[in-house]
């Protein structure tokens, strides 16, 4: 159980830390601040960029606040302006954020709020 959380945990920290290093769209970063999200201390999930039949993007944060925010943003090609978006929803409630559930310990939501906030201690 130890081990799987752990194995959890650290794909979340290398995926969290890829798009700390990597530049995200900037119609992202606009819709996120117009939203009161900083992307620069939040984390992704999830974040797919022109996945065929998807909004051009799509994906799952955890913002600094520790909420969860399901996101769907058509863009322009370049992804430089948002043209409409299709989702922005809390799904903190739908999240496990137990640390300590029978059988498989710690949830994966507790698991991400401690990678942001070991990300953001480090930052």
């Amino acid at each position: 159980m130890q081990q799987q959380n752990a194995a959890t945990q650290e794909a979340l920290r290398i995926h969290a830390k890829y798009w700390r290093s990597t530049p995200l769209p900037p119609a992202l970063i606009e819709a996120a601040a117009a939203r009161g999200v900083n992307c620069a201390t939040a984390i992704f999930l999830k974040l797919e960029i022109d996945f065929p039949g998807m909004p051009r993007l799509f994906g799952v944060m955890l913002t600094n606040s520790e909420r969860f925010i399901r996101f769907e943003i058509e863009t322009d090609e370049n992804h430089s302006s948002v043209e409409l978006i299709e989702v922005w929803r809390d799904v903190t409630e739908s999240q496990n954020l137990n640390i300590h559930n029978r059988g498989i310990g710690a949830g994966a939501g507790a698991l991400a709020i401690e990678v942001l906030r070991e990300l953001n201690a480090n930052a």
